[in-house]
């Protein structure tokens, strides 16, 4: 890309220094009075500039369109990229539920089996008692 905008920046410099040389030489060998050659030159000028003007405006145009389609283009990806991460968090959450839940039904079974042990000691520590 820097490329492309360098070699254009070259020939518009080359063709605006081709044109001044050729004003100039214009300028030393015409036959014209003075107010003519001015009328002359400020019209070339005129016209240089709006042709200037238009080729940088369309530059900039053709910019501004890859400009946006390199940014649609991440756009995308970006969305793309949201949906996987999105997808991969639920299923990460479901996986972390799971063994949650697993890990708390264990937690219970062995609540419950301690449970039992404790009311198997009790009732025979109250058996040794009596």
């Amino acid at each position: 890309m820097s490329e492309r905008c360098n070699c254009h920046a070259e020939g518009l410099a080359t063709f605006i220094l081709g044109a001044l040389v050729g004003v100039a030489v214009g300028v030393l060998i015409a036959p014209a009075k003075g107010e003519t050659t001015r009328r002359k030159l400020k019209r070339w000028a005129e016209d240089a500039y709006e042709e200037g003007k238009e080729e940088l405006e369309e530059h900039a145009r053709e910019l501004k369109e890859r400009v946006m389609g390199h940014a649609e283009e991440i756009k995308g990806k970006m969305a793309d990229h949201a949906r996987l991460a999105k997808e991969r968090a639920s299923e990460l959450k479901e996986k972390f539920s799971a063994k949650a839940e697993e890990l708390k039904q264990q937690a219970l079974d062995k609540t419950e089996d301690l449970r039992g042990r404790a009311a198997d000691e009790l009732e025979k520590a109250a058996k040794k008692i009596r």
